[in-house]
């Protein structure tokens, strides 16, 4: 019992810092380069992908005083927030999949499968990361092929942090209503640790 609490209390802990890390990200870094842009989403918000011409106008737009806010501020707090993003998911996935948690027993092939949705999603944050990096630093004349290298990565990631949040909300749910159903039934229900 108190292994099973101490494990919630460290998938909180790390959502926590996650969360954290986002809004750092969200109402700090993300919206000033929005601000120095003139409104333009930074690369980090188009989940859609952006062309050469899209890309070329928002570098035009950040200047040299924007693209160098991008790489110290942005890509540095984001040079955390994948790795924290996996490890949080990945941890909410695997107490949410407890034995006990849902009405029927998971193998634990599929809660393993399961991980490697957050932990692909950061690995093509990572690489979204690094294509920022290069086109910040060639600047309005950037390479279409580096462009398209760099929204193919955003994509990735958008899709794959999207799938990961829906199967985490798919499981929440059924453990509540498993959860709720037990209780209704007078059954003793799993301790929500």
């Amino acid at each position: 019992m108190s292994r099973r609490l101490s494990f919630g209390w460290l998938v909180l802990a790390v959502l926590a810092i996650n969360l954290a890390l986002l809004a750092v990200m969200m109402f700090g870094t993300l919206a000033h380069l929005a601000g120095l842009a003139d409104g333009a989403e930074p690369f980090d918000l188009r989940p859609l992908g952006y062309s050469v011409g899209d890309a070329r106008a928002l570098l035009q737009l950040l200047g040299e005083e924007g693209r160098t806010y991008y790489v110290r501020a942005q890509l540095a707090v984001d040079s955390i927030y994948p790795a924290t993003y996996a490890v949080s998911r990945g941890l909410l996935l695997w107490w949410l999949t407890m034995p006990g948690r849902l009405p029927s027993v998971m193998r634990t092939r599929w809660r393993i499968a399961m991980l490697m949705l957050p932990l692909f999603a950061a690995a093509f944050d990572y690489f979204e990361n690094a294509r920022i990096a290069a086109m910040l630093l060639s600047g309005p004349l950037v390479d279409a092929a580096l462009v398209a290298s760099a929204s193919h990565a955003t994509q990735a990631k958008s899709l794959l942090t999207l799938l990961t949040e829906a199967l985490v909300v798919v499981l929440g749910v059924r453990v509540v209503l498993s959860w709720r159903r037990a209780r209704a039934i007078g059954q003793r229900p799993t301790p929500a640790s």
